[in-house]
């Protein structure tokens, strides 16, 4: 089945392509909703296959013409090379955090959760972090430390203490934990530990 840009370009293609053609018009010819259709229309128009009139309506450019004559296929996603079609995340908390295990090798939770809190952080930044300690330290990342670091009450058993060695630092890309499945992803390695 054609992605939704493929059917709208289609639709085109089989009425007069010259035609100024609305969004109505392309709703009632591909049978898709009304949004749909808008969203199409915004990402050729973008990629430059279509062109908005003043009129509300939509005409093909030349390189849609192109595009069609060629057969060629609209796919959004990545455009970069570099990308090779995966996702990319930029600044996740759990990124942040392992980032933050790396840099200090032999930490406390605390320690990490002031490294990675900001103001945007939403949710139980503590919680988030002893999770995913948790469960690095489940598939065999982090070993827990004998001597814990004296906590801040006077009642307190005191902060555990984990350490990454070097041979578990895989690399810089986040290890993944898929609650789901049970188990942690490494981008680096691209292997997959049951927890």
């Amino acid at each position: 089945m054609a992605w939704i840009a493929e059917q709208v370009l289609t639709a085109i293609k089989d009425s007069d392509m010259r035609e100024c053609i609305t969004e109505e018009r392309l709703v009632d010819l591909t049978q898709l909703t009304k949004r749909k259709v808008q969203e199409s229309c915004r990402k050729l128009c973008h990629s430059g296959l279509l062109e908005k009139t003043g009129q509300g309506c939509h005409t093909i450019t030349k390189a849609g013409l192109e595009a069609l004559k060629a057969g060629a296929q609209y796919r959004s996603g990545p455009k970069d090379k570099q990308q090779n079609g995966k996702r990319v995340w930029k600044n996740t908390t759990r990124i942040r955090i392992w980032r933050a295990i790396r840099l200090r090798r032999k930490f406390t939770v605390p320690e990490i959760i002031t490294l990675v809190a900001d103001d945007d952080a939403r949710g139980d930044i503590t919680s988030n972090v002893q999770k995913y300690v948790r469960a690095l330290a489940a598939a065999g990342y982090l070993i827990e430390l004998p001597k814990r670091e004296q906590g801040t009450s006077l009642t307190s058993n005191g902060y555990k203490r984990w350490w990454l060695t070097d041979e578990k630092d895989s690399g810089p890309d986040a290890p993944i934990w898929r609650i789901g499945r049970g188990t942690v992803y490494d981008p680096n390695t691209k292997t997959e530990v049951a927890i």
